[in-house]
């Protein structure tokens, strides 16, 4: 029901799309529901993200969903609009004491609506140490350079100068898992702007017409947007993936986002996906796809700049390279690659053996 009614709203392009959303509480969905949220999965909400990708929305769903989940276990409440700085180094933040209490210090670099937000909050330290921490928009201290990424969304960049905290709490995790979170989110908006993307090369496909008939007609395109249709379900099937390991990570049936394979490997589908859809798509539309009048730049734009947020495909293919060859526990490529082979499988393979 929530995503039907999420696929409803998105297709009306109201004018104030993300008072819409806000109005309705998608912003506010992973929250339960005595909070004002729905309660919905972490695999849902991806779902939600794949539908705003579909559409090329411009807002800060994405942030505002895992913002609203981290300032309700920080015990903050009331904040309008939250966005999360998932790319934080120990280097970057100093959290002090003062004699009024703590402090922080540091950069905050291109945080997502940054400038437009009412509370950013951030992770800082690993283990048991990691802290989250939430600072208000409008605290003395806080200074803004505005910032877009290639699509234009904002990207702005906080300098914290002796910044009272509105609250520091445990983290319920640490910055790198935080991070890893953020990459499968980007994973399911990528996974939606890409199938649109098919689509859009499909339809123009088939009413482009040159040499007499549409340009689909030929092999070489045939080729080219079939294989963009296997990008698309890659990404997908990848991005499910990703947000599934979430939901089992936070329920303690699975393997934390940091060891995850299914995590790590969410960015680097999609990534690879996303170069290729974006190659294809333009190679189908030729010039017009280029324009600032055509709505394909929407999409290809944010492809490209999601591929290098939170993580491009080289980074977390070094990042997944470094876990399976860094196992302690002796577990070989194949049996991190495929964890769950049954008993029947090895007892047959065994019986294979002694034939």
């Amino acid at each position: 029901m929530l995503h039907e009614a999420a696929l409803r709203i998105f297709a009306d392009e109201p004018e104030d799309l993300w008072a819409v959303l806000q109005e309705s509480g998608f912003d506010k969905a992973l929250l339960p529901e005595s909070k004002g949220g729905a309660g919905v999965s972490w695999a849902d909400a991806c779902g939600l993200l794949s539908l705003a990708g579909e559409h090329a929305a411009a807002v800060p769903l994405a942030e505002a969903l895992v913002g609203h989940w981290l300032l309700e276990h920080a015990g903050v409440e009331g904040a309008g609009l939250p966005t999360i700085a998932s790319s934080v180094f120990s280097e970057q933040i100093r959290v002090g004491v003062s004699r009024d209490g703590q402090r922080v210090d540091g950069t905050l670099r291109r945080v997502p609506w940054g400038d437009a937000c009412t509370h950013v909050a951030f992770i800082v330290g690993s283990g048991t140490a990691a802290q989250l921490i939430v600072v208000a928009r409008d605290a003395a201290g806080i200074s803004i350079t505005p910032g877009r990424n290639l699509a234009g969304e904002p990207r702005d960049t906080l300098v914290l100068e002796g910044v009272v905290p509105q609250a520091a709490v445990p983290a319920p995790f640490d910055a790198r898992e935080l991070l890893c979170l953020a990459a499968i989110l980007r994973s399911a908006l990528m996974a939606g702007a890409i199938e649109r993307s098919l689509a859009l090369s499909v339809e123009y496909a088939n009413l482009r017409v040159q040499f007499g008939r549409p340009i689909g007609k030929f092999q070489a395109v045939q080729q080219n947007i079939a294989f963009l249709a296997t990008q698309v379900a890659a990404a997908r099937a990848a991005a499910e993936a990703g947000s599934e390991a979430i939901d089992e990570w936070l329920d303690g049936v699975g393997a934390p986002l940091t060891q995850s394979i299914a995590a790590a490997s969410a960015k680097i589908r999609t990534g690879e996906a996303a170069g290729q859809a974006c190659a294809i798509a333009h190679q189908v539309f030729g010039a017009i796809g280029f324009t600032e009048e055509h709505e394909l730049h929407h999409f290809t734009k944010r492809l490209w700049s999601w591929r290098d947020e939170c993580g491009n495909e080289a980074y977390w293919s070094r990042e997944l390279g470094e876990r399976i060859l860094g196992d302690a526990s002796g577990q070989s490529l194949w049996r991190a690659v495929v964890p769950m082979a049954s008993a029947a499988t090895g007892a047959a393979t065994q019986a294979g053996a002694a034939r």
